[in-house]
């Protein structure tokens, strides 16, 4: 893209998952479970998979509200119940620019990013914020 005459590097969400593993759990695993995951790892998301397709994302959103509205065990309420199903996503090749735009129209923080049937990573609204800051 030419901006000014200037040759502007359009930053893809491939440039910014760069190799990160995303990290899955199963519609029956438990909240806490999900919860668990995501601490351990340090992730604002997970995405719930079942026989290898996309079937929702769980989110430190979704975990909040679970935790503060709702007096339900989280060792015996599956994720499935709180997760956000299918989830709206973006493809490697997705301008960074108009996932965070797809985002900020829409509430989102966190996108799973699906190549073809395979799920490669999620985005967070905070990742694409600060590298946005940085030139190509």
């Amino acid at each position: 893209m030419v901006h000014g005459g200037v040759m502007v590097v359009q930053k893809t969400i491939r440039d910014i998952i760069g190799g990160l593993s995303v990290v899955c759990v199963k519609p029956g695993d438990s909240v806490r479970h999900a919860a668990r995951a995501m601490y351990e790892r340090d992730v604002g998301a997970v995405v719930v998979m079942e026989d290898g397709h996309l079937r929702g994302i769980f989110t430190e959103r979704d975990a909040l509200r679970f935790f503060a509205a709702t007096r339900r065990n989280p060792y015996v309420i599956d994720v499935s119940v709180v997760m956000t199903p299918n989830p709206v996503t973006v493809s490697p090749d997705t301008p960074a620019e108009e996932a965070r735009l797809l985002m900020l129209s829409n509430g989102f923080r966190h996108l799973p990013v699906v190549d073809g049937d395979e799920v490669v990573g999620v985005v967070s609204l905070r990742g694409l914020d600060f590298d946005s800051s940085w030139p190509g």
